[in-house]
């Protein structure tokens, strides 16, 4: 069962849910409910009890979630005797082996670099192409993979000493946010699901959880379903100009507000079990330059890679003067930021492409906006503003186009 794409669903959250507010509201929701909760709702989305055909998803998440402790376990008790490069490159690529391994195998099945076109929620909820979840792999795994690393990531920084066993596993496997996201962090976590809240505390955290579950009915089954009917499905059949233009408006319009309906209904839930899961968008089609875009879209993902491969690039090459130009280091950082986010997608042609559209955006802007700054060629004033937001606007929706593979049917 998909999270969040069906009503039933949502009638079933509600024996999970109920016991968790009478908890909370006699200020007695506690760890060990959340990890059941998670076990329990997982057991469901995975275990396949109406005979749907993906029951093996609950052996291959049962088989990666043993896997991965092993690999934080193993690294926690080396970490505690020195701190060694070695140890650390080896676990994070052990951590992440699993999702590189689902993200060739479609490859190894001769869909080639193409891969398929796939529903847009799809592209984003789901690892692999639509089918192939249930022959290898299980839905969520790109999320759950960057979780464990956030975590081996904390242990080489000495941000965490040992992580706990229940702590941990609620983390990596928090049902609200297994399949889709948004990608939260180890610390911020755990300080949330170890919190213990009065009972006011806990009814305003019911009341921001039900508008965020409202919020999320209203973008992905009312606003995303008009536009997939009515604009996206129609003009998505034919392949001349116009249509490829007015598909590239529908599909980025869609995809928002069907991810961001995704992102509203996790929160939500996520806010039932005391955890105050951050934000995956602030207004995206408002922003005036794709720096600004990639702090109000997906913004967990974006801001995971930013700490995690852009810094730590740009500090490690500054420290060890790597290039005479102090730009060099931001540009190429910036490729292998955007390069990993498409190569996170999937390892078909248009992910890759537009990860690579996506660094190249946001070098040209860094650029050109040094430039600007040195000849005050355009003043900041509402009218440049509103254009910066325009032109920003439809460089985003064609580097959506991208994404979605419709470009290169």
């Amino acid at each position: 069962m998909t999270p969040y794409v069906d009503f039933i669903y949502f009638a079933i959250l509600l024996y999970p849910l109920v016991p968790a507010m009478a908890l909370g509201f006699f200020g007695q929701l506690r760890l060990w409910y959340v990890l059941l909760s998670t076990v329990a709702m997982l057991l469901l989305q995975y275990g396949d009890p109406f005979g749907t055909g993906g029951g093996a998803q609950l052996g291959y998440l049962a088989a990666f979630a043993a896997y991965e402790a092993a690999v934080v376990l193993l690294f926690a008790l080396l970490r505690r005797r020195r701190r060694a490069h070695g140890p650390y490159y080896a676990a994070v690529v052990l951590t992440l082996l699993p999702l590189a391994a689902v993200k060739v195998y479609p490859l190894l099945l001769g869909l080639g670099w193409l891969g398929r076109l796939q529903p847009a929620a799809g592209l984003v909820a789901s690892p692999l192409p639509t089918g192939l979840v249930d022959t290898f792999g299980f839905l969520g795994i790109s999320y759950m993979s960057f979780r464990v690393l956030d975590v081996i990531i904390n242990l080489q920084d000495g941000l965490v000493s040992f992580p706990n066993a229940g702590v941990l596993a609620s983390y990596v496997l928090f049902f609200p946010c297994a399949s889709a996201g948004p990608i939260d962090r180890y610390r911020r976590f755990a300080l949330d699901v170890t919190r213990r809240r009065t009972p006011a505390e806990y009814a305003m955290d019911v009341d921001a959880g039900i508008y965020r579950v409202a919020q999320g009915f209203l973008y992905k089954f009312i606003l995303a379903e008009l536009i997939y009917t009515h604009w996206l499905a129609p003009v998505g059949r034919l392949y001349t100009l116009p249509h490829q233009i007015g598909y590239m408006y529908g599909y980025s319009l869609y995809l928002f507000f069907d991810f961001a309906g995704y992102s509203a209904f996790a929160i939500g839930i996520s806010r039932f079990f005391g955890v105050h899961t951050p934000e995956n968008f602030r207004a995206p089609f408002l922003s005036r330059n794709f720096r600004d875009f990639w702090n109000r879209w997906f913004i967990t993902l974006s801001w995971f890679l930013r700490d995690h491969i852009y810094m730590r690039f740009v500090l490690g090459a500054t420290r060890r003067r790597w290039f005479k130009n102090r730009y060099t280091a931001s540009y190429i950082g910036y490729m292998l930021t955007m390069g990993a986010m498409g190569f996170w997608h999937g390892l078909q042609l248009h992910y890759i492409v537009y990860g690579i559209y996506q660094g190249v955006m946001l070098v040209a802007h860094d650029f050109l906006a040094r430039f600007n700054q040195r000849r005050r060629l355009l003043p900041d004033n509402a009218l440049t503003r509103a254009l910066s937001i325009a032109l920003t606007f439809n460089l985003v929706c064609f580097g959506l186009l991208i994404f979605s593979g419709h470009l290169f049917q």
